[in-house]
């Protein structure tokens, strides 16, 4: 049963996110996969209790560098092809600070990744995918912070095309 939830997203600064929305693009184009803004989930929240606005105007946080750990794949649909990063203290600080913000408690991104495709394809084909693409940076700078509404479970492209950002804020200072 599909049920709504917020769900909050450390987005990469440019020219990062560049890149990140330029693969997504090619993979979208050539596999006829949906489009998304690159992101890194940080918490979701399935109870409304407080304003997704409200919440975010609280963030005290400063922008987060993160190291490239690698590009992977899963069987998961949310995870059919990603990047993954290293986490930090920063990175489990703002999770923490989004929970509290939510009023429940928020653990840090167990493996903190920015999807590049969602799509059910053969392993083998994600696997390839995943040995050509290789960034040319070593870390990311993440310089905001989104609340987005969306229905969970997240099984198919209409799913992914129904995401709608509701509130957004920078974190630079």
């Amino acid at each position: 049963m599909k049920k709504t939830a917020t769900v909050y997203w450390l987005l990469p600064a440019k020219p990062e996110r560049d890149l990140f929305c330029e693969i997504v693009r090619i993979l979208r184009k050539e596999l006829k996969a949906p489009n998304f803004e690159p992101h890194l989930t940080l918490f979701v929240s399935r109870k409304n209790r407080r304003s997704p606005k409200e919440i975010l105007r609280e963030i005290q946080s400063a922008p987060i560098r993160l190291n490239v750990r690698g590009t992977a794949f899963s069987p998961k649909f949310t995870k059919s092809l990603f990047v993954r990063f290293k986490s930090t203290p920063a990175l489990r600080q703002l999770a923490a600070e989004l929970g509290r913000g939510r009023k429940s408690s928020a653990s840090s991104p167990r493996d903190p990744h920015v999807s590049l495709l969602y799509k059910k394809i053969p392993s083998r084909v994600k696997k390839e995918l995943a040995a050509v693409i290789k960034l040319p940076f070593r870390t990311a700078l993440f310089d905001s912070v989104a609340a987005v509404r969306l229905t969970l479970p997240v099984t198919t492209r209409a799913d992914v095309e129904k995401w709608k950002i509701v509130a957004k804020k920078s974190l630079r200072r």
